[in-house]
């Protein structure tokens, strides 16, 4: 039965199965754990029928079409093991993913959900072979590429004339075994140039293959290898810029305006003490002070006050050790997407760094999104700028406002103005600006504020 071929104890048969976390039944509670969530919608469907009441009928059907075709699917994986593959996977619109082998499943990290996984986004809008870098880190980059380069395809149909892609199959590759196969690729045979190819960890050469984002997946040096998933602007920087340049890769940088970062720490000894604001009768006479934050931060230190007397002294002393532990500042961060402008297949050019210079070409992979660049090594020319050239979130200033102005950005407004009445007198718009309190008890209030704040409090013994 299709329901045996999603128990967890024939995962080694049938490959390691994960569910969307779909409503497919109301009885059936979608849960983080896709393995207990798994569990719950078999064992509600073993006493229950698909056709049950509380399902969405076309949702449970559709989940059940595809394990059996996935099943089968596996069954021919199970007699054809190509070497350098670490795994095999298949993922469907109806919401199943299946890993073989097992023990590759249990290392799986891509979303359950597939419409929420960014392979099988990329591979449903895109007719070619998608190579995704796998996530870099710092810390573990070593464990990350040998977990493998993710490579997917979308699987094409065309029913009387209607194309569909109901699914998405691809592989593991092996880091190691992908970096033989790629060495004695570009290997010339009987060669006596100078170059003959990129022969690993070449002292003149540096070979890398580049996603359309601009992330290594490959290259001749061990230390590249090392930094997989990277983004290669933080590798060569040079290189990379001028990649950008000659128009292989083009940008888009987009801004968080609402974005918080860590705050930029003073020195204790540089700063001084603290003291309670008092606002001054300029202040109270402008009524555009009553509606700012510092008024109502006042109305609290004057009611505090009034209640727990100790309780401002006792706040001064543990505000900065708060604030550097739990306050975030907000700010702005730009982030950089990098992605291939045009089709030409070829790029070349000479990064000219005063002293040296370094030749580069760069081909685009027929029927992928990777490009192959081979140039002379970085090593070999030490006087270039070497600023990193980044691509993730980092703080920022913001676009400049004077580009910006060159080209305004204008809110439309509706077509016909909404209850509009030609006998309206609006001359009294705007007027409560210019609105200002009388003086005297404005003078009453500051003299208050003053006395309550500035040391009239009785402390107990």
């Amino acid at each position: 039965m299709v329901f045996d071929t999603m128990q967890p104890e024939n995962f080694d048969e049938y490959g390691y199965t994960f569910i969307a976390p779909r409503e497919y039944c109301k009885e059936v509670k979608v849960r983080e754990n896709n393995t207990e969530f798994l569990a719950d919608f078999n064992n509600f469907l073993n006493q229950n029928t698909p056709n049950h009441q509380s399902c969405n009928v076309s949702l449970v059907n559709r989940l059940l079409l595809d394990a059996s075709l996935t099943a089968g699917l596996v069954k021919l994986w199970r007699d054809h093991t190509p070497s350098g593959v670490v795994a095999r996977f298949v993922a469907t619109d109806g919401g199943i993913t299946r890993v073989y082998p097992k023990s590759a499943g249990e290392d799986w990290t891509e979303n359950a959900e597939t419409y929420e996984s960014s392979f099988y986004k990329r591979s449903l809008d895109n007719d070619k072979y998608i190579f995704t870098a796998p996530l870099f880190n710092n810390k573990s980059g070593d464990a990350i590429a040998e977990s493998g380069i993710l490579v997917s395809r979308a699987v094409d149909l065309n029913i009387d004339g209607v194309k569909l892609k109901p699914a998405v199959v691809g592989v593991k590759l092996s880091v190691s075994d992908w970096m033989v196969s790629f060495i004695n690729a570009t290997m010339k045979l009987n060669c006596k140039d100078e170059i003959c190819g990129c022969l690993r960890n070449d002292k003149h050469v540096d070979c890398v293959i580049l996603d359309d984002g601009g992330f290594i997946l490959m290259s001749n040096q061990d230390e590249y290898i090392f930094q997989i998933g990277q983004f290669f602007g933080e590798v060569d920087p040079v290189l990379m810029r001028s990649l950008v340049e000659v128009s292989l890769y083009s940008f888009n940088k987009t801004y968080d305006y609402q974005s918080v970062c860590d705050p930029e720490r003073e020195s204790k000894a540089a700063a001084g003490m603290r003291s309670v604001y008092v606002p001054t009768i300029a202040d109270i006479l402008n009524l555009g002070w009553w509606a700012s934050a510092a008024t109502w931060s006042i109305l609290q230190q004057f009611f505090l006050s009034l209640t727990f007397p100790s309780f401002l002294d006792a706040a001064v002393e543990v505000e900065e050790d708060l604030s550097e532990v739990l306050s975030k500042e907000s700010c702005i961060t730009e982030q950089t997407q990098y992605f291939f402008e045009d089709s030409n297949p070829s790029f070349g050019g000479v990064l000219d760094c005063g002293t040296c210079s370094r030749l580069y070409r760069a081909e685009k992979l027929l029927n992928t999104n990777l490009v192959f660049i081979i140039a002379d090594a970085a090593k070999t020319c030490d006087s270039c700028d070497k600023k990193p050239l980044r691509q993730a979130e980092q703080p920022s200033l913001g676009p400049d406002p004077c580009e910006l102005a060159k080209n305004p950005r204008y809110r439309k407004g509706p077509d016909v103005c909404f209850d509009h009445n030609e006998n309206e007198d609006d001359s009294d718009c705007g007027g409560g600006s210019s609105l200002s309190p009388s003086l005297w008890p404005m003078v009453g209030i500051q003299a208050v504020l003053l006395w309550l704040l500035t040391g009239s409090r009785h402390y107990p013994s």
